[in-house]
């Protein structure tokens, strides 16, 4: 039998327990009644010697029954967090709250027909034609989790017909040669910090995630090595953090020209310099080196906004961030590096990734094509 507790209010002495009810068989988690107000300890005995007959025999505690998508997207979202990193965690759950739910939520799981997914499908290519594919693997994956819970018997997401994405101009997210060096000419007249950035984007190949993690304990100047071993993203609340790069290849100890690490060097001073003159000690064990003069770290959403504003005084076609990464894949191909080579610098667990992502042949690369079978048949 449960503790009947004593308490004081403003209404004096009472009584009050709380009852163990079972285990609800929706959420597998315990479930307990609660009581309170009792004048006396025998009405609190009394009311509790009930409560746990109805339980006993099923009268009173009843499992939330689970019947709609967002029901089983909460019994499945709680799982699925205990298999993955808080940032992936943070990016599914995000398109489930702006896009999925509202689309799906109110639906029965056993009421998704063939008509209902498509409609969908159909409405997510419209609001986002880029990425809408990655909704349907997701609202699947939901759907896929009631069929385990016999809650319905078919996935009509793997029916439905998707709407072939239309190829963008700019999905070469990439810069070349020339337009990289007026890139970064520009970003050089602005300052030293940004400049530093996307020099160090341009040529290590790194994650913008990767880059903003770095330390000064993280590069070598006798090696002119950099170690490539954490990344900056969203936890579950949307905070950001420090966690392990994204693969295990993702780890990796990049080689580094020299100019480029001269050039981080003169960063490493110049940061030092208005850290000391705010009482700030910029030789400290995980410095930041990438900081604004309050020694707050730079986002992604800075660099970003500088990007974009050096693109447009450029007159230089649109890139993303990733878009460095693109380009130094690129360059180094056009440069005669080899795909495993491409491989290592980028971190890429498995040699396809870097097959089917980054050999994008630059205008140059082309008119050289034919000029190698002009030569071998000469």
């Amino acid at each position: 039998m449960a503790k009947i507790v004593e308490y004081s209010n403003s209404k004096g002495k009472l009584y009050r327990f709380r009852v163990y009810a079972g285990i609800d068989a929706a959420t597998g988690k315990k479930k307990y009644i609660k009581r309170s107000g009792f004048k006396t300890k025998a009405q609190a005995k009394k009311e509790l010697v009930k409560l746990e007959y109805e339980i006993a025999n099923g009268g009173h505690f009843k499992p939330v029954e689970v019947r709609k998508f967002r029901d089983v997207y909460d019994l499945w979202i709680e799982q699925y967090r205990l298999t993955v990193k808080e940032s992936t965690f943070y990016m599914v759950q995000s398109y489930f709250k702006s896009r999925i739910l509202p689309t799906l939520g109110a639906y029965n799981i056993d009421d998704l027909t063939l008509a209902t997914c498509q409609r969908a499908v159909n409405q997510w290519y419209k609001i986002r034609p880029a990425t809408f594919n990655i909704l349907v693997v997701y609202a699947s994956k939901v759907v896929e989790y009631a069929i385990k819970l016999d809650l319905t018997s078919i996935n009509n997401f793997k029916r439905v017909t998707k709407p072939r994405r239309k190829r963008k101009s700019n999905d070469h997210n990439f810069l070349d040669a020339d337009q990289l060096k007026k890139f970064l000419s520009l970003a050089e007249k602005k300052s030293l910090l940004r400049y530093t950035t996307f020099r160090l984007l341009a040529y290590s190949g790194m994650r913008i995630g990767e880059l903003l993690a770095l330390t000064w304990d993280d590069v070598n100047f006798s090696d002119n090595t950099i170690d490539v071993n954490k990344t900056v993203s969203m936890d579950a609340k949307g905070y950001k953090n420090t966690q392990s790069p994204k693969t295990r290849g993702s780890k990796r100890l990049l080689d580094m020209d020299v100019e480029t690490m001269q050039i981080l060097k003169r960063w490493k001073v110049q940061q030092a310099s208005y850290l000391l003159k705010r009482g700030i000690n910029a030789l400290a064990k995980g410095q930041a080196v990438f900081t604004n003069p309050q020694n707050e770290p730079v986002t992604s959403v800075t660099v970003r906004t500088w990007c974009n504003g050096f693109l447009k005084a450029g007159n230089l076609p649109h890139i993303t961030l990733h878009g460095f990464r693109h380009t130094h894949a690129t360059l180094l191909f056009s440069a005669g590096a080899s795909v495993k080579e491409v491989q290592n610098r980028l971190g890429h667990s498995d040699v396809t990734t870097t097959l089917n992502i980054y050999t994008h042949l630059t205008r140059q690369d082309q008119k050289e094509t034919i000029q190698k079978l002009v030569r071998f048949l000469g």
